[in-house]
């Protein structure tokens, strides 16, 4: 009976039993008791599994032009299928003549609720392969598909098959009778045996079929044949099949049972290989196995196999082919080594890529895999691009997330040759990462090297000679979901035909983000609109333009941004303030609109006034130069204690400067560097623009106020290191190709050893180490450059240190002391004593962290440059740190030793120790010490630009004032008016010494300029100085210095 002829009854193919089931015998007791009989405790019962089948059945399909007739076997690895019919058979081959007409039913028997049968089919895929039977024919009367190519109708083909198969079948019986009697070998070998041929090959991912309610469907399966050279061969033609399956099942696969998770292990390449690898790659192996860390009492390492990866080829890097494929339909199936195993008859929906092949890899920690030196186009690799998928239960996904967290189990990669017992090298890879919320997969690489840990499996290590480059190995593992999240039932997927094929591959997970970036949209339109307008003007008046005509190339470009930028400033500023309904309104809305951006260009020009229109908005570089030289003047000032003389620089350079923007940005600084948050809080209140370099460096800063801020709002120190660890996740997240952040959580992590959160944030810096790092803009010199402005040589050490090192002297430089104070601390090993107690004393300075038990260090050095050099250091880093505690003594003493570098040929040297020098000046002078005071002051003038250096000429000229030496003050009292600010005490002194001189015209105009701006007063010496002049020495009536009056008048006459 057919089974269209079931079909059309309401009947339903079932496998027809083959013995007779015998009946349980029912429970008797004995006469006359009530009492049942005890079951045995000795035996468990265990329910029945129920066994479902799945059917299937051939539906349509379109045959390519071939000569001989073809025929379809099914085939699945840990299954038999079994064919519907009369008589027991395992054959799974459907003939050609049975494609139209009596197609078979085959049937699959599966095991309801069953892990094992689960993960069977999620790593097995039916597997459907087409050939044509060549029968046994005479040498060279092969027939040609192009002979029967003209005659393309099926039907055709089809009879064409049944008289082709009859008269090979006759031939045969004609030629076994024939060859009775005569040399049966020497007749026979001009003959070829009946043989199968290769046309093409299809599989059907059978994970779809587990899900709670009965599987029906129709299920296309493409069969790809594997293309060479050429389109055909000489008995068939090479297209692409397509053919429906009809699949259905009587019963649910899963009753009372879910899979939650999915993992997917690729194994990608072997690199570095040595040539006794490459010579014998088609037998080498791969062994993944779950290693314990810990050993056991007989000080082994369990470990677990569990899974197998078969076969290598040796291909250059760049030529191999990119997709990935089914290890279990390769090594089944695949027969030609030298094929790459990588065609579309065994692939699945996954594939490697080749321009990021190197890229974000999480490598062997501590291991230089020497990645920039294999060249992909000439150097050759092991390849295997191979996967294996296996379900995760809920429990299973419970007990793994638990051994990755607590690190109880490690992954161990095997390779052998020929059996798993004779292993060549293996190498370990740590599963923390796992851990980490919201992480999925990891492409890893480990290094390969001999067998370092005794296990319970004895194995026969074999000597292997090793390059210079470390051979290691590249494999995947993905998670459909993060193990540290709740994870849906994923057999709900198969519910739905849309959803069934996400099953087949595994992406990185997306966690969701918020789509508020706090960006002031409106503000950087307005800043934008400023700026074209100022490079319009900058030109203008750079080229001396008169007329358009002179540059029109160039204004019909800016002619077109301005559109642009007109179109976005009036969607979303002035049509949202004015909305319009009517053209008059419209017409209405554009007249103010141009009112106002004229108003706007207006004012931009008269903020930089018309004489200094030039330095205002051309020579932009020399603004910047000048807000930053007296910017460095005013944090000088403020170190030294004049709090009073900074505070009046700092107001007319905030009325004088034009880049408002900039100077916000150094007052900021200024303000993390000095411990100011409250004030650095303010400024991060205010809407700031993003399209800038300097913002990112602005949000850098933001979670290092917000943390101090919280430190000192909270008593708990936890909860405020807690928001600033979700806060740096964050940060992150937005900024994933800047490694600063990374590198600091990674310090922050293995601090409280967190290993998934190391794994995690070493995977994400070690992959930006070539990306360029974002560029601090010109600031003023650093606080931090004031006490070590020295460059540490880091050629003899690893990567990893010299960019630790560049990312600490980052926050360093933005005064996030206690930021860098923690990258430091974990490449301090790496760096001389010396310079790492000088970091460390430096950091905790300016962290205020000096106590009064710190213990300041004063190490004995040589007799050499290198060690006056460093004697010179521990003096300047040991002077700033007492005088930090306020003795000043003792600063005094460290700070007297700079005094024996020469003032000949070390500028560079004093310029290290200039605020040192500045500070024993200062010292010196308050102590009545002014020869030292004077000799101090000078070698401050050798270390900087004498003409400009404001604090260090006013200090000098003002030591030089109470020396007596008044021509000499009065010059240095000069050099402090080319500072380009205003400071009344500079003219107050210089009206004194010219006094005391008897330039009384002099003295009078420069007392004139002292009380220019009466609400700036001036210091309590000025006037004291005044009192010590006699009034009746002095002539009041002059006409010039030095000629009295009267004196001028009696010589005339």
């Amino acid at each position: 009976m057919s089974y269209d002829t079931l079909t059309s009854n309401g009947m339903v193919p079932v496998a027809r039993r083959t013995t007779r089931s015998m009946k349980p015998k029912r429970a008797t007791t004995k006469r006359g008791s009530d009492a049942p009989v005890k079951p045995n405790p000795g035996l468990e019962l265990k329910p029945a599994q129920q066994r479902v089948f799945l059917y299937i059945q051939l539906k349509s399909i379109t045959l390519p032009t071939v000569s001989y007739p073809l025929e379809l076997h099914l085939y699945h690895a840990n299954n038999t299928l079994q064919t519907m019919s009369e008589h027991y058979t395992t054959q799974t081959i459907i003939k050609q003549e049975d494609f139209d007409a009596q197609r078979p039913t085959f049937a699959m028997g599966i095991i309801q609720d069953s892990l094992d049968e689960l993960n069977a089919f999620s790593d097995n895929p039916l597997v459907i392969s087409m050939y044509a039977r060549i029968p046994r024919h005479r040498k060279g009367t092969l027939r040609k598909v192009h002979e029967v190519r003209t005659s393309a109708s099926s039907a055709q083909l089809h009879k064409l098959s049944q008289t082709v198969t009859e008269t090979d079948k006759s031939a045969g019986d004609w030629l076994d009778l024939t060859l009775e009697g005569e040399d049966a070998g020497e007749e026979a070998a001009d003959y070829v045996p009946e043989h199968l041929e290769f046309i093409s090959r299809g599989h059907c991912d059978l994970l779809q079929l587990f899900r709670h309610n009965r599987f029906i469907a129709n299920i296309p399966i493409w069969l790809y044949p594997r293309y060479d050279k050429q389109l055909q061969t000489a008995t068939c033609q090479k297209i692409t099949t397509t053919s429906d399956w009809h699949m259905y099942s009587i019963l649910p696969m899963l009753k009372n049972f879910s899979f939650c998770n999915l993992a997917f292990i690729t194994l990608e390449s072997i690199y570095n290989a040595p040539p006794e690898l490459s010579s014998r790659a088609e037998t080498l192996g791969m062994c993944i196995c779950i290693r314990a860390t810990k050993a056991d009492l007989n000080h082994e390492f369990q470990v677990l196999p569990l899974c197998n990866f078969y076969g290598f080829s040796q291909q250059i890097i760049s030529a191999q082919s990119t997709c990935i494929v089914w290890e279990n339909i390769k090594r089944d199936f695949t027969s030609d080594a030298n094929s790459g195993f990588c065609n579309n008859q065994i692939e699945t929906t996954m594939r490697i890529k080749l321009p990021r092949l190197f890229r974000q890899l999480l490598k062997t920690e501590g291991v230089d895999l020497k990645l920039s030196d294999i060249n992909p186009f000439e150097d050759e690799a092991l390849i295997n691009n191979s996967l294996h998928r296996f379900v995760l239960t809920k429990e299973m996904r419970e007990i793994l997330e638990a051994a990755i967290v607590h690190n109880e189990y490690e992954l161990l990669l095997q390779l052998y040759s020929e059996v798993p017992a004779n292993v060549l090298l293996e190498g370990p890879v740590n599963l923390s990462i796992f851990g980490y919320p919201d992480v999925n997969t990891v492409r890893f690489a480990s290094q390969l090297s001999s067998v370092s840990r005794k296990t319970k499996r004895t194995f026969r290590i074999s000597a292997m000679n090793l390059l210079d480059k470390p051979v290691f190995a590249i494999i995947k593992l993905c998670f459909f979901q993060p193990l540290t999240q709740r994870n849906d039932a994923l057999d709900a997927y198969n519910e739905s035909p849309l959803r069934t094929a996400k099953l087949q591959r595994c992406n990185v997970y997306a966690p969701p983000q918020d789509s508020d970036d706090g960006r002031d949209i409106l503000k950087e339109l307005y800043r934008n609109f400023d700026e074209l307008m100022g490079n319009i003007i900058a030109y203008i008046i750079s080229q001396d333009v008169s007329s358009v005509d002179e540059r029109r190339g160039y204004f019909c470009c800016q002619l077109g941004n301005l559109r642009n930028m007109l179109m976005e400033l009036c969607g979303s500023d002035f049509n949202m303030r004015m909305p319009t309904h009517t053209n008059i309104e419209f017409r209405e809305m554009l007249t103010h609109m141009y009112a106002q951006l004229m108003q706007r260009i207006e004012q931009q020009l008269q903020a930089c006034g018309w004489q200094s229109l030039a330095n205002c908005v051309v020579q932009h570089e020399s603004e910047e130069l000048r807000t930053r030289r007296l910017l460095e003047e005013f944090r000088t000032l403020c170190l030294l204690g004049d709090c009073g003389m900074a505070k009046q620089l700092l107001e007319q350079l905030k009325v004088q400067c034009s880049n408002k923007l900039l100077l916000n940005f150094y007052l900021l600084l200024h303000d993390v560097e000095f411990a100011n948050y409250a004030r650095a809080a303010a400024y991060m209140q205010l809407k700031r623009e993003t399209n800038w370099d300097g913002e990112y460096f602005v949000e850098l800063l933001k979670l290092y106020v917000d943390y101090q801020l919280q430190l000192a709002a909270q008593q708990s120190a936890g909860a405020a290191f807690a928001e600033l660890l979700e806060q740096l996740r964050v940060f992150t997240r937005t900024h994933s190709l800047d490694r600063e952040a990374w590198i600091l959580l990674y310090c922050y992590y293995k601090r409280h050893k967190y290993l998934p959160g190391m794994e995690y944030t070493r995977w994400k810096f070690e992959d930006l180490y070539d990306v360029p790092s974002k560029q601090l803009p010109p600031t003023p010199r650093p606080l931090y450059c004031a006490f070590m402005s020295n460059v540490i040589d880091l050629s003899s050490k690893d990567y990893r240190t010299v960019r630790f090192y560049e990312v600490f002297k980052m926050f360093a430089r933005l005064g996030a002391y206690e930021f860098a104070e923690v990258v430091f601390n974990d490449i301090a090993e790496q760096l001389p004593i010396e310079e790492s107690y000088l970091t460390v004393t430096t950091l905790k300075m300016l962290q205020g962290k000096i106590e009064e038990k710190y213990q300041i260090l004063s190490p004995t050095t040589k007799d050499t440059e290198e060690g006056r050099i460093m004697r010179y250091r521990h003096a300047h880093i040991n002077g700033n740190a007492e005088y930090s505690r306020q003795r000043y003594d003792e600063a005094f003493k460290h700070f007297s030793i700079l005094l024996e570098i020469s003032n000949d040929n070390d500028e560079d040297l004093l310029c290290m120790f200039y605020l040192s020098l500045l500070r024993l000046a200062q010292l010196s002078f308050n102590q009545g010490e002014l020869a030292l005071a004077k000799a101090a002051y000078e070698k401050c003038l050798i270390a900087c630009d004498s003409q400009k250096s404001f604090v260090a000429n006013y200090g000098l000229a003002l030591t030089l004032y109470y020396l007596n030496e008044l021509e000499r003050a009065i010059e240095h009292f000069a050099r402090c008016t080319e500072a380009e600010v205003f400071v009344p005490d500079v003219w107050g002194y210089l009206a004194i010494a010219n006094l005391r001189l008897a330039r009384n015209k002099t003295a009078a105009n420069c007392w004139k300029m002292a009380k220019l701006h009466p609400e700036l007063p001036l210091h309590n010496r000025i006037y004291a100085e005044l009192e010590k002049i006699k009034y009746s020495d002095i002539s009041l009536l002059v006409d010039d210095d030095g000629n009295p009056a009267e004196e001028w008048i009696e010589h005339q006459f």
